[in-house]
């Protein structure tokens, strides 16, 4: 009995040694095998983009937007979850209409957050203004899925969603000799109307010298809600549907020339008045680079230019004004004041635009032409006080501020 069991034993021990080591072979021949194949089919991890990914794909993306190629568009730039689908989709809706001549996609890494970026869409609409105007601005995220960029996330203040170009909701644009119009399609006729009439506003701006060559954007806004998004706010004086800005762009300084922008609705009913107020808005646009170097942009001379320009205004009740003393207004206060609008009544600032207008027709009337330029440059670049006036109009004009306020006086007396 013990002699068996001392038999079995050692071949019983020696086929568990062999099977575990046909087991361990097996492991060693199979299991990287096992662990390959799950491997090649998971998704890859995501990281954020990096500036320069991120800049390769924007710039795929502009030119897709420029040319209106969504396909190519939403290749160039996939994007992942409703938040930045909605908001890419957004600037190629509103921006793609619009007549880009050079179009850039600018992302700038936002501190402190990687892979985060503020894209702004920038370019040059036609032969319009500036190359690097801001047409909309967006902060997204972006992410590198394997070989691509994706964006993930917006982090898009509202306030900045439907700033700049992106208050069109269904853009067109028109264009006349000078003028590019921008507006919504429903106001195309509101658009059409006001480019026709910019042959003959044009031609008013000779008055004081101004040879239009660069155009001018005018903006139509449906409404105020759009144009106070498209501001980002303004106009801060609600009072005014008719305006010049300065067009937002990428460099600091402002472009020479301004934009306009009208509230559509008030052009409704304008009829034959409609060239004289173009005429106004775009004296602003070609004379507000007069002042870019002055101490000072009064918006009485500003106001002045475009007034006199503008022509057709009833001048009686300036007339009865000065001749009752000149004490609503005095027209050194006047031309002193920071600001026309504020806290005055409506027919407050009227009266203050026909005493503007009516300083820039007497200087051209007595001196020319020739003097009214360096007039209202030296009377901004003044403190505006009585003294700084008076200095800065006998270095223009070679009179006294007293010479210069009688003569107005019977000026404006003598007015039709």
């Amino acid at each position: 009995m013990d002699s068996v069991r001392r038999t079995v034993r050692p071949w019983l021990m020696l086929f568990v040694v062999a099977g575990a080591i046909f087991v361990l072979a097996g492991l060693v021949f199979f299991l990287p095998l096992t662990f390959d194949e799950p491997q090649a089919t998971l998704p890859p991890v995501a990281r954020a983009a990096t500036p320069g990914e991120a800049r390769v794909a924007l710039g795929r993306a502009a030119e897709a937007l420029r040319a209106g190629d969504r396909a190519g568009y939403r290749a160039a730039l996939p994007a992942s979850g409703r938040a930045a689908r909605h908001s890419l989709g957004e600037l190629f809706r509103h921006l793609s209409p619009l007549p880009w001549t050079r179009l850039t996609l600018l992302g700038k890494p936002v501190p402190g957050v990687p892979g985060r970026f503020d894209v702004r869409v920038v370019g040059q609409l036609g032969s319009t203004g500036p190359r690097d105007r801001v047409g909309g601005e967006r902060i997204l995220d972006f992410e590198m899925l394997g070989p691509r960029v994706v964006a993930t996330g917006d982090a898009t203040p509202p306030a900045v969603r439907r700033q700049y170009l992106i208050s069109f909701h269904d853009p067109v644009a028109v264009s006349r000799k000078g003028l590019l119009v921008l507006a919504d399609r429903r106001a195309r006729d509101r658009a059409e109307a006001l480019a026709d009439a910019g042959a003959s506003a044009r031609t008013r701006l000779a008055l004081i010298g101004v040879t239009p060559r660069a155009s001018v954007l005018i903006s139509v806004y449906s409404s105020l809600e759009d144009l106070k998004a498209s501001l980002g706010g303004g106009p801060d004086e609600g009072r005014i549907r008719f305006f010049s800005n300065a067009g937002p762009r990428v460099a600091p300084r402002p472009w020479r020339i301004r934009d306009i922008g009208v509230l559509g609705p008030s052009l409704d009913g304008t009829g034959a008045w409609m060239p004289l107020m173009l005429s106004h808005e775009m004296t602003h646009a070609y004379t507000g680079q007069w002042f870019a170097k002055t101490a000072h942009a009064p918006t009485f001379l500003l106001e002045g230019l475009a007034t006199a320009v503008e022509g057709g205004r009833d001048w009686t009740p300036l007339r009865e004004e000065v001749a009752s003393g000149n004490q609503l207004w005095p027209l050194l206060d006047a031309m002193g004041a920071g600001n026309l609008w504020m806290g005055n009544s409506t027919e407050h600032v009227r009266l203050a635009y026909l005493e503007a207008g009516s300083v820039v027709l007497y200087v051209l009337d007595r001196w020319g032409l020739a003097k009214l330029r360096p007039f209202v440059t030296a009377v901004a670049d003044s403190d505006l006080s009585e003294e700084g006036i008076d200095k800065a109009i006998r270095e223009a004009l070679g009179v006294s501020w007293d010479e210069f306020y009688a003569g107005w006086k019977e000026y404006v007396l003598a007015l039709p």
